[in-house]
C-alpha cells in the first residue's frame, strides 16, 4: 500500500514539475533546462551518499546499473524526437501504454503473478487514457515508432529498477541524474541561451522537485511489485487536467472527464484488490 500511495505521489510531482518546465521551454533549448536542473540535483543529494552506498553498487551489479541510466537517457531522448513531430496526446498515449507493458514485463521477467484482475484493471485504465487524449491520425505515422520505442524503453527501465530494488535509493536517483545531465551537455554546444537569474532559479526548483519524484518511484518499485504500481501511473493524467486548468486555464472535455473517470475506476480496483489481498 505505501508503494502504491508513493507512485500515485510521484504522479502529481512530476505533473506540477512538467506545468513549470513547459515555462522553462518557451524561453531555453531542452537541454541547456536538463543540465541545470540535473546538475543542481546533484549538488542536493551529493553530500547524503555514503561509503557504503558506494561499496554497495560495486558489490551489486554495476552492469544493470549502466544499462538502467542508458534506457533512461535513450528514452527521454525518444520521448523528445517524437514530441517534437507528434502532438502532445499521441506521444503521451504512447507512454502511458508503459504500464500494459510493465505488468507484461513484470510477469515475464520479474516472475511475479499478474492475474485476470489485475490485467483487466490495467487495460481499463489504458482505455481511459485513449478516451482523454484522443490521439490523432498522426499517431500512426513513421515518427510514431520512435515513441513507441521510447514507451518500451520506459517500461524496461522501470522494470530494471524493480530488479534492483536492493540498491540504497540515493545511488538510484544519482545516477539517473547524472545520465540525465550527460544527454543535456551532449546538446548544450548546438543550442544555449544565457538564462536569466528567474529562469536560472526555477530550472533548480524543477530539478529539486524531480529529485522527490525519483525517490518516490524507486521506493514504491522497492516495496512493491512493478504490475502493482504500474496501472496508478495513469494518475498522471488526472493532474495533467487539474494541473492545466489551473496553471493554462484549459477547460477539458467530456471526453477528457469520461476518461479520467475510467482511470479513477481502475486504480479504485487494483486498490480494493491490493486490500483484500493484505487481509
Amino acid at each position: 500500500m505505501l508503494g502504491i500511495l508513493l507512485i500515485a505521489f510521484s504522479t502529481f510531482v512530476f505533473g506540477f514539475s512538467n506545468v513549470l518546465a513547459k515555462f522553462l521551454t518557451t524561453a531555453y533549448p531542452i537541454g541547456e533546462a536538463l543540465v541545470v536542473r540535473s546538475g543542481f540535483a546533484l549538488l542536493l543529494i551529493l553530500p547524503f551518499i555514503k561509503p557504503a552506498d558506494l561499496a554497495a553498487l560495486a558489490r551489486g551489479n554495476p552492469w544493470l546499473h549502466l544499462l538502467r541510466v542508458a534506457l533512461s537517457s535513450i528514452e527521454i531522448a525518444c520521448f523528445y524526437i517524437a514530441v517534437a513531430q507528434l502532438q502532445l496526446a499521441d506521444v503521451s498515449t504512447f507512454y502511458l501504454a508503459a504500464p500494459i507493458l510493465l505488468t507484461a514485463i513484470s510477469a515475464l521477467a520479474l516472475g511475479e503473478q499478474v492475474g485476470p484482475a489485475r490485467w483487466g484493471a490495467t487495460l481499463l485504465g489504458f482505455a481511459g487514457v485513449l478516451i482523454a487524449l484522443r490521439p490523432s491520425s498522426a499517431a500512426f505515422s513513421a515518427p510514431a515508432l520512435i515513441g513507441l520505442l521510447g514507451s518500451l524503453l520506459y517500461a524496461i527501465f522501470l522494470a530494471v529498477t524493480r530488479r534492483l530494488r536492493g540498491a540504497p535509493n540515493l545511488i538510484l536517483v544519482a545516477l539517473q541524474l547524472a545520465g540525465l545531465m550527460i544527454c543535456g551537455l551532449v546538446s548544450l554546444p548546438f543550442a544555449w541561451t544565457p538564462p536569466s537569474m528567474s529562469g536560472l532559479g526555477l530550472m533548480m526548483v524543477v530539478g529539486a522537485i524531480g529529485v522527490i519524484g525519483y525517490f518516490c518511484v524507486n521506493r514504491a518499485l522497492q516495496l512493491a511489485p512493478a504490475s502493482v504500481v504500474a496501472p496508478f501511473q495513469y494518475l498522471s493524467i488526472i493532474w495533467s487536467i487539474a494541473l492545466g486548468y489551473i496553471a493554462f486555464d484549459d477547460v477539458p472535455g467530456l471526453a477528457t472527464l469520461i476518461g479520467a473517470g475510467l482511470i479513477i475506476v481502475a486504480g479504485g480496483f487494483i486498490l480494493l484488490l491490493e486490500q483484500r489481498e493484505n487481509r
